[in-house]
């Protein structure tokens, strides 16, 4: 009796230890938010897919999901890494053999910016559910929260005023490579508007009638460097993304062709700049503010990198939209530069004025 006793803890033993050794072989884990775009406090869905490969049941797992902590969800979300700003999202599952598991779990993100889901760290139970075993899965997926609309009734009638004198402008000069037609010499034309080719054709006098100028393009100009610090500076900042974002959908709707260009970091971007090129519709828009998404606070440059930068883009009539935190980022001079360029004078939009 005592023999068999003997033999069926050893049994028993080895069953524990193998279960513990092997709780977690042929158990895999994915998550991603559903959307990689979002507007703050958009309600988004967390979907995470556990699979179990083994033919057995696996009676335990713990998941400790590494969420940013400024989610706001229902779930068991603690917070694990305050400066990091992380939080641990706990969870457990039973599986039968073969089975894969998906739960969509609801959250919500209020703040601008770009969020990191790096995976979990799974524990697996024992046969006899007295110990567990883990193992990390590490991943890399992104959220980018867009900056809210600033809806001030202010930049919209800036704005307004702004375009408006940009409409009347276009009919001032006319674009030398837009023919419209020809009609006869009167002798107050100069002589290279005269058509050699229709003159001989007809046998008198022709000039081209040209079109007037086409619509010109805009850059828009966002500065982190600033002269605003602490809690303010960054209320401010914040702000500035804001005004960025309908400064641009106004130009959207005006259907007036823009390029984006800062001193911010863009977290996530391949040059790390987050620059648009000139463009217009919904795709070149998205790709700007996810840009302003991205952006860190801090700038990667100084107020005169970004005007250079400006400097060696522009071309006469072109306009500049120069958004930053606080009145005392204009500098004068600087605008003078672009004014100089472009012979048009660049619109400055403090966020500290638009609030």
């Amino acid at each position: 009796m005592i023999a068999f006793l003997l033999m069926l803890a050893a049994v028993i033993a080895g069953a524990e230890l193998m279960s513990l050794r092997r709780a977690l072989d042929g158990v895999e884990y994915d998550a991603s938010p559903r959307k990689a775009l979002a507007e703050p406090g958009e309600p988004l869905e967390l979907v995470t897919v556990v699979t179990n490969r083994k033919r057995r049941v696996v009676p335990f797992i713990r998941l400790n999901e590494d969420v940013p902590s400024a989610m706001v969800t229902e779930g068991d979300l603690r917070a694990e890494d305050i400066k990091r700003r992380r939080g641990s999202l706990r969870s457990t599952v039973y599986m039968m053999p073969r089975q894969r598991l998906t739960r969509r779990t609801p959250f919500t993100i209020r703040e601008r910016g770009r969020y990191l889901f790096l995976g979990a760290t799974l524990e697996g139970g024992d046969f006899m559910g007295l110990s567990t075993a883990s193992r990390r899965t590490d991943l890399l997926r992104e959220l980018v929260i867009l900056p809210p609309r600033a809806d001030s009734g202010l930049l919209k009638t800036v704005m307004g005023g702004w375009m408006g004198d940009r409409s009347v402008n276009r009919f001032i000069m006319e674009d030398p490579v837009l023919t419209l037609g020809y009609r006869d010499y009167t002798g107050r034309e100069p002589m290279k508007q005269i058509s050699w080719s229709q003159t001989a054709r007809l046998n008198r006098m022709t000039v081209r009638c040209q079109d007037f100028t086409v619509e010109r393009t805009v850059t828009v100009m966002l500065n982190a460097h600033t002269f605003a610090f602490g809690s303010y500076g960054e209320r401010m900042m914040e702000r500035a993304f804001s005004l960025c974002r309908d400064v641009c959908e106004q130009l959207e709707e005006q259907r007036i062709p823009y390029a984006f260009i800062s001193n911010l970091r863009s977290l996530g971007a391949p040059d790390g700049s987050g620059e648009v090129g000139d463009g217009l519709g919904q795709a070149h828009l998205a790709t700007v503010l996810e840009g302003l998404g991205r952006a860190d606070i801090a700038s990667r440059d100084n107020l005169e990198g970004l005007f250079d930068r400006a400097l060696s883009r522009a071309d006469l009539g072109r306009g500049h939209i120069f958004i930053t935190p606080v009145k005392q980022d204009i500098h004068p001079e600087l605008i003078e530069r672009l004014r100089a360029a472009t012979g048009e004078k660049p619109l400055c939009i403090p966020a500290d004025e638009y609030e």
